[in-house]
């Protein structure tokens, strides 16, 4: 749309308090005291749907746009917002047109498609977290009544990183603790964006393989807390000291399913 069209539409992708605001319009747009950049996007239908999964919203933006940049050479771990404003050119008059995430970026030899989730569908959950069970359900370090309470700071192992291919990251700091004392648990580094985490799933010696790569190079400061593998064992609560906030029931073990198909009564 131009600038004589009836509307022009804006769009603010943010991380935080970092902003990235372009407009669809033929020249830089200045609205709210905020500079939209114009870039050449072009968006698909806005879907109304009761499945908030399927409200999803499609943007073709060209490959240079510097946006993509934050998903090179591995997408950010924060998630990138977008609120999409309308305005109407006559009067200035500015309303809501969607707000959402960025869920996946695709890119061809031509142009990248940015596919985003409504706020909505990030919030859904399968219902209840917790269940009759022998291991712990709860979330590690969560705080509060009834949550877990182990105290990420006693236990959080700052390190630099003396090497870093992506998915794999070490540091002689690792090294210092036994095989597998951080699975399941956390490395954490604060970037341009802010506090980026990527989540543990074995360590071997000085080396951490993560489930999603990061884009760390050696030299980097991170900070890694050890994981927990729920139990009351020296794997689980015992080496956090945090017996007292087990979350489950481990007398159940060995005992029979009484929703299985060997009926109990």
């Amino acid at each position: 749309m131009g600038l004589l069209s009836r509307e022009i539409e804006l769009y603010d992708f943010s991380i935080g308090i970092q902003h990235w605001r372009y407009t669809d319009a033929g020249r830089e747009a200045l609205v709210e005291g905020q500079r939209y950049a114009p870039v050449a996007l072009t968006r698909g239908r806005i879907a109304q749907s009761t499945e908030e999964a399927k409200n999803t919203l499609e943007i073709s933006a060209p490959l240079d746009l510097p946006l993509l940049n934050l998903f090179r050479p591995v997408p950010p771990g924060l998630r990138l917002r977008l609120d999409l404003k309308r305005v109407r050119v006559r009067d200035g008059l500015v309303r809501l047109g969607w707000t959402g995430f960025v869920a996946d970026l695709d890119e061809t030899h031509s142009v990248a498609k940015l596919r985003c989730a409504s706020l909505a569908a990030a919030v859904e959950t399968l219902g209840l977290r917790r269940s009759w069970q022998s291991n712990c359900p709860l979330v590690l370090y969560s705080q509060g009544p009834g949550l877990c309470n182990a105290d990420p700071d006693a236990h959080a192992v700052p390190a630099i990183l003396s090497d870093a291919t992506g998915y794999t990251v070490a540091s002689a700091a690792f090294d210092a603790f036994d095989d597998g004392h951080f699975d399941g648990g956390v490395l954490q580094w604060t970037s341009l964006l802010g506090i980026e985490r990527r989540f543990v799933v074995t360590h071997v010696g000085a080396t951490l393989r993560l489930l999603t790569p990061a884009a760390l190079t050696p030299g980097a400061q991170v900070v890694a807390l050890p994981g927990c593998d729920r139990t009351l064992g020296p794997r689980g609560c015992a080496k956090f000291a945090n017996t007292l906030n087990y979350g489950g029931q481990p007398t159940l073990k060995g005992m029979r399913n009484p929703f299985g198909s060997d009926p109990v009564f």
